[in-house]
């Protein structure tokens, strides 16, 4: 049984893409739920199936974080490009500045812009994860970012993950997540 939840963003157009995508046997990639924008969920696999969402990945002495851990894809574009005083997708769709919030990567050094989750997603992120914190036993909740940093950056700087984990796990599992920069310029991450 999974003991670990891994947050990533679908860094695409939308939670059907990311739903097609996920689907999809040839793309060799899958995952358990997909949070959409407007807080609607689409569950792909049973919690007791492994997903393929984390990769070549390790924690804490562990390898093969698939093996042992449910997968969340958050709808969200990801880091995006500030072209003059405009902000774009890796896929050159324009997002309007209230959807934009700066902030430094845990992995990175610098301040850069990241597409904002929406609140409702907060929430029901925040509602899964202690849903299964409470009926799996999880210890963990991290981060793609975290697992395979240099080759993953999700779920970013504009996703309270530090926060999260402090609220719903144990105080020394909690108190062991890295400490990181917020989210800050244009807003708050959430």
């Amino acid at each position: 049984m999974p003991d670990t939840i891994v947050l990533h963003y679908t860094d695409g157009r939308s939670r059907q893409t990311a739903v097609d995508t996920l689907t999809d046997p040839a793309r060799r990639v899958s995952s358990h739920l997909v949070v959409g924008r407007d807080g609607g969920i689409s569950q792909l696999l049973s919690f007791d199936v492994i997903g393929w969402h984390a990769g070549e990945s390790a924690w804490e002495g562990r390898t093969a974080l698939n093996n042992c851990s449910i997968g969340i894809e958050i709808d969200n574009a990801g880091q995006l490009e500030e072209r003059d005083g405009r902000w774009f997708s890796w896929f050159d769709q324009e997002y309007p500045e209230q959807e934009m919030v700066r902030g430094v990567h845990r992995n990175q050094t610098e301040a850069t812009c990241w597409h904002r989750y929406t609140e409702v997603q907060l929430r029901v992120v925040d509602e899964l994860c202690g849903l299964l914190v409470a009926a799996y036993g999880i210890t963990q909740i991290l981060g793609h970012e975290e697992i395979a940093p240099g080759r993953k950056i999700d779920p970013g700087p504009a996703f309270p993950l530090d926060e999260m984990r402090r609220r719903l796990l144990p105080s020394p599992v909690a108190a062991s997540a890295p400490a990181t920069q917020g989210a800050t310029g244009s807003g708050d991450a959430g």
